[in-house]
């Protein structure tokens, strides 16, 4: 009787452990979902909304900058290329299994292309500081003009870079870390494992 009742007992102390880990897997999988969503929505509106500012008082102006116009251009194709890139994304999101291990996988997908997208989005950030010191340039402005604005880019780019290390790159090597623990509780024994990764 004793040894029945251990193993009932055994067995639903794994079921819930094995529950309460599915549920912090899908929340994992949410969290990178959320940050790969709210990254897209304000590289789009910040890339329109900084080429309009470009575009519109060229027009009505009438005062053309090659490298102005050429920087807007810049930013509208950005966001194009981010809206395709997005469509994506959320397509190859029902493309994982409906399991614990598909939905961390399914983290990890995502993870990686926020990864890919945060480097990316610095050597962006390259092109609109040459951009908008050629513009400045062209338009004759003061030379502490051009050096805070190089402050302002060298700050950006620190920040977007600490961003990358610390939020991005961890999140992504986190996930990795629980994907091995998962597989190795698959193929050792489940309840060790499930209690480290609570």
């Amino acid at each position: 009787m004793k040894k029945i009742w251990d193993a009932q007992n055994g067995q639903a102390m794994y079921a819930i452990d094995e529950t309460a880990l599915h549920n912090r897997v899908i929340n994992k999988k949410q969290k990178a979902r959320r940050t790969a969503d709210l990254t897209e929505k304000v590289f789009i509106v910040a890339n329109i909304l900084s080429s309009a500012m470009i575009i519109v008082p060229t027009v009505v102006k009438n005062k053309v900058s090659i490298s102005g116009l050429l920087m807007a251009l810049l930013m509208l194709i950005t966001a194009g290329v981010i809206i395709n890139k997005r469509n994506r994304r959320l397509k190859s999101q029902d493309n994982f299994d409906k399991s614990m291990l598909g939905d961390l996988d399914n983290a990890i997908a995502t993870a990686d292309y926020q990864v890919k997208f945060s480097k990316t989005s610095r050597f962006y950030l390259l092109s609109i500081v040459i951009l908008s010191m050629t513009s400045l340039l062209e338009a004759g402005s003061a030379w502490w003009v051009l050096v805070l604005v190089a402050i302002f880019f060298a700050i950006t780019y620190m920040a977007a870079k600490w961003e990358h290390r610390t939020f991005y790159a961890s999140q992504k090597t986190d996930l990795r870390s629980m994907r091995e623990k998962l597989v190795r509780m698959e193929n050792e024994g489940p309840e060790s494992s499930i209690d480290d990764m609570l």
